[in-house]
Protein backbone atom coordinates (compact mmCIF):
# COMPACT_ATOMS: atom_id res chain seq x y z
CA UNK A 1 0.00 0.00 0.00
CA UNK A 2 1.30 3.25 -0.95
CA UNK A 3 1.13 6.37 1.33
CA UNK A 4 -2.27 8.27 0.84
CA UNK A 5 -2.40 11.90 -0.99
CA UNK A 6 -3.73 14.38 1.73
CA UNK A 7 -6.40 16.06 1.26
CA UNK A 8 -6.48 19.70 1.15
CA UNK A 9 -8.30 22.71 2.97
CA UNK A 10 -9.01 24.25 -0.56
CA UNK A 11 -11.18 21.36 -1.38
CA UNK A 12 -13.28 20.74 1.77
CA UNK A 13 -14.17 22.00 5.62
CA UNK A 14 -13.00 18.71 7.08
CA UNK A 15 -13.29 19.50 10.67
CA UNK A 16 -17.28 19.18 9.95
CA UNK A 17 -18.84 21.05 13.06
CA UNK A 18 -15.61 21.55 14.44
CA UNK A 19 -13.46 23.84 12.97
CA UNK A 20 -10.11 23.09 12.00
CA UNK A 21 -8.15 23.77 15.34
CA UNK A 22 -5.49 25.42 13.61
CA UNK A 23 -7.19 27.96 12.24
CA UNK A 24 -7.35 29.95 15.54
CA UNK A 25 -4.56 30.59 18.26
CA UNK A 26 -3.54 27.59 19.95
CA UNK A 27 -2.43 27.26 23.59
CA UNK A 28 1.15 25.33 24.24
CA UNK A 29 -1.28 22.06 25.01
CA UNK A 30 -2.68 22.28 21.81
CA UNK A 31 0.76 23.03 19.95
CA UNK A 32 2.00 20.23 21.64
CA UNK A 33 -1.01 17.65 20.42
CA UNK A 34 -0.93 19.32 17.24
CA UNK A 35 3.09 18.61 16.90
CA UNK A 36 2.84 14.76 18.32
CA UNK A 37 -0.16 13.90 16.58
CA UNK A 38 2.13 15.37 13.47
CA UNK A 39 5.21 13.25 14.43
CA UNK A 40 3.11 9.98 15.60
CA UNK A 41 -0.38 9.64 13.98
CA UNK A 42 0.18 11.48 10.54
CA UNK A 43 2.30 8.88 9.18
CA UNK A 44 0.97 5.60 10.19
CA UNK A 45 -1.97 6.98 8.73
CA UNK A 46 -0.17 7.80 5.24
CA UNK A 47 2.03 4.68 5.36
CA UNK A 48 -1.82 2.51 5.46
CA UNK A 49 -2.88 4.54 2.56
CA UNK A 50 -5.34 6.74 5.09
CA UNK A 51 -5.34 10.64 6.01
CA UNK A 52 -5.10 11.95 9.08
CA UNK A 53 -4.23 15.66 8.48
CA UNK A 54 -4.81 18.18 5.48
CA UNK A 55 -1.74 18.74 2.88
CA UNK A 56 -1.22 21.74 5.12
CA UNK A 57 -0.75 19.71 8.18
CA UNK A 58 -4.24 20.49 9.76
CA UNK A 59 -5.21 16.98 11.99
CA UNK A 60 -8.13 16.23 10.71
CA UNK A 61 -10.99 12.98 11.99
CA UNK A 62 -11.05 12.68 15.76
CA UNK A 63 -7.34 13.94 15.74
CA UNK A 64 -8.79 17.77 15.14
CA UNK A 65 -10.53 16.96 18.12
CA UNK A 66 -8.01 15.95 20.20
CA UNK A 67 -5.83 19.12 19.31
CA UNK A 68 -9.71 21.57 20.61
CA UNK A 69 -9.54 19.56 23.87
CA UNK A 70 -6.01 17.88 24.32
CA UNK A 71 -6.27 17.40 28.13
CA UNK A 72 -9.04 14.77 27.22
CA UNK A 73 -8.54 13.72 23.83
CA UNK A 74 -4.64 13.13 24.45
CA UNK A 75 -5.28 10.57 27.15
CA UNK A 76 -8.08 9.11 24.89
CA UNK A 77 -4.88 8.45 22.50
CA UNK A 78 -3.05 7.22 24.93
CA UNK A 79 -5.79 4.42 25.59
CA UNK A 80 -6.51 3.77 21.98
CA UNK A 81 -2.36 3.22 21.58
CA UNK A 82 -2.21 1.13 25.16
CA UNK A 83 -4.80 -1.35 23.70
CA UNK A 84 -3.17 -1.72 20.27
CA UNK A 85 0.08 -2.43 21.99
CA UNK A 86 -0.92 -4.34 24.46
CA UNK A 87 -4.26 -6.31 23.06
CA UNK A 88 -4.18 -10.31 22.58
CA UNK A 89 -5.72 -10.00 19.12
CA UNK A 90 -3.90 -10.40 16.19
CA UNK A 91 -4.12 -7.17 13.80
CA UNK A 92 -6.52 -8.52 11.46
CA UNK A 93 -9.17 -8.95 13.92
CA UNK A 94 -8.74 -5.98 15.70
CA UNK A 95 -9.10 -4.11 11.97
CA UNK A 96 -12.82 -6.33 11.37
CA UNK A 97 -13.94 -5.23 15.06
CA UNK A 98 -13.28 -1.31 14.13
CA UNK A 99 -14.86 -1.70 10.82
CA UNK A 100 -17.36 -3.49 11.98
CA UNK A 101 -18.55 -0.73 14.85
CA UNK A 102 -17.88 1.74 11.92
CA UNK A 103 -20.46 0.31 9.51
CA UNK A 104 -22.60 0.24 12.07
CA UNK A 105 -22.35 3.70 12.83
CA UNK A 106 -22.13 4.60 9.32
CA UNK A 107 -19.29 6.36 10.48
CA UNK A 108 -17.07 7.66 7.07
CA UNK A 109 -14.23 8.81 8.26
CA UNK A 110 -13.59 5.66 10.61
CA UNK A 111 -14.32 3.58 7.74
CA UNK A 112 -12.02 5.36 5.69
CA UNK A 113 -8.79 5.25 8.19
CA UNK A 114 -9.96 1.15 8.86
CA UNK A 115 -10.40 0.45 5.44
CA UNK A 116 -6.85 1.06 4.65
CA UNK A 117 -5.59 -0.27 7.99
CA UNK A 118 -7.54 -3.65 7.31
CA UNK A 119 -5.76 -3.81 4.13
CA UNK A 120 -2.57 -3.31 5.38
CA UNK A 121 -2.88 -6.20 7.53
CA UNK A 122 -4.01 -8.45 4.87
CA UNK A 123 -7.57 -8.33 5.26
CA UNK A 124 -9.05 -10.37 2.40
CA UNK A 125 -10.69 -7.85 0.22
CA UNK A 126 -13.95 -10.29 0.40
CA UNK A 127 -14.10 -9.83 4.59
CA UNK A 128 -14.09 -5.92 4.02
CA UNK A 129 -16.79 -5.67 1.76
CA UNK A 130 -19.04 -8.09 4.15
CA UNK A 131 -18.01 -5.90 7.31
CA UNK A 132 -18.83 -2.85 5.67
CA UNK A 133 -22.30 -4.53 4.34
CA UNK A 134 -23.17 -6.11 7.51
CA UNK A 135 -23.44 -9.66 5.66
CA UNK A 136 -21.84 -12.38 6.68
CA UNK A 137 -19.69 -14.12 4.03
CA UNK A 138 -18.16 -17.71 3.39
CA UNK A 139 -14.61 -15.62 3.03
CA UNK A 140 -14.73 -15.18 6.72
CA UNK A 141 -12.55 -17.75 8.73
CA UNK A 142 -14.48 -19.22 11.48
CA UNK A 143 -12.84 -16.93 13.93
CA UNK A 144 -13.67 -13.59 12.22
CA UNK A 145 -17.10 -14.53 11.82
CA UNK A 146 -17.21 -15.45 15.60
CA UNK A 147 -15.39 -11.87 16.32
CA UNK A 148 -17.71 -9.84 13.41
CA UNK A 149 -20.75 -11.14 14.69
CA UNK A 150 -19.72 -10.44 18.45
CA UNK A 151 -19.00 -7.00 17.45
CA UNK A 152 -21.82 -6.34 15.07
CA UNK A 153 -24.15 -7.60 17.66
CA UNK A 154 -23.15 -5.78 20.39
CA UNK A 155 -22.70 -2.37 18.66
CA UNK A 156 -26.34 -2.67 17.29
CA UNK A 157 -28.35 -4.23 19.58
CA UNK A 158 -26.15 -3.34 22.77
CA UNK A 159 -26.51 -6.88 24.16
CA UNK A 160 -25.02 -10.01 23.53
CA UNK A 161 -26.67 -13.42 22.84
CA UNK A 162 -25.37 -16.55 24.86
CA UNK A 163 -24.76 -18.49 21.74
CA UNK A 164 -22.65 -15.20 20.07
CA UNK A 165 -20.64 -14.77 23.61
CA UNK A 166 -19.86 -18.98 23.89
CA UNK A 167 -18.69 -18.44 20.29
CA UNK A 168 -16.39 -15.38 20.83
CA UNK A 169 -15.00 -16.83 24.25
CA UNK A 170 -14.25 -20.50 21.76
CA UNK A 171 -12.38 -18.52 19.46
CA UNK A 172 -10.63 -15.73 20.96
CA UNK A 173 -10.50 -16.97 25.15
CA UNK A 174 -12.20 -14.67 27.52
CA UNK A 175 -8.86 -12.36 27.67
CA UNK A 176 -9.52 -11.70 24.04
CA UNK A 177 -13.44 -11.07 24.42
CA UNK A 178 -12.14 -8.68 27.39
CA UNK A 179 -10.06 -6.96 25.08
CA UNK A 180 -12.66 -7.17 22.06
CA UNK A 181 -14.84 -5.42 24.71
CA UNK A 182 -12.00 -2.62 24.88
CA UNK A 183 -11.79 -2.25 21.74
CA UNK A 184 -15.64 -2.01 20.86
CA UNK A 185 -15.98 0.67 23.29
CA UNK A 186 -13.06 3.07 22.10
CA UNK A 187 -14.79 3.26 18.59
CA UNK A 188 -18.04 3.46 19.98
CA UNK A 189 -16.49 6.89 21.48
CA UNK A 190 -14.55 7.42 18.39
CA UNK A 191 -17.40 7.21 16.33
CA UNK A 192 -19.83 9.46 18.39
CA UNK A 193 -17.42 12.14 18.27
CA UNK A 194 -17.40 11.84 14.50
CA UNK A 195 -21.02 11.38 13.78
CA UNK A 196 -21.25 14.41 16.10
CA UNK A 197 -19.73 16.85 14.41
CA UNK A 198 -20.39 15.22 11.01
CA UNK A 199 -16.81 14.69 10.53
CA UNK A 200 -16.18 13.90 6.39
CA UNK A 201 -13.41 11.65 5.28
CA UNK A 202 -11.52 11.63 1.50
CA UNK A 203 -12.64 8.44 -0.62
CA UNK A 204 -11.42 5.24 0.56
CA UNK A 205 -8.22 3.93 -0.45
CA UNK A 206 -8.09 1.52 -3.41
CA UNK A 207 -6.30 -1.80 -2.51
CA UNK A 208 -2.88 -1.91 -3.32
Amino acid sequence: MTGAAQPSTRNRDWGGRLPLASRGPLTEDQLAAQRRIRAEVVPWAREAGAAAATAERDPIGPFNAFVHRPAVGMPFLDWVLADQAHSSLAAPLREIIILTVGAVWNCEYEIHVHTAMARQTDVAEPVIEAVLTGRSSADFSSTEAAVHRFTHELARTRSVRDDTYRLAVEAVGQTGVLDMVNLIGAYLATSALLNAFLVPAPPPAEPG
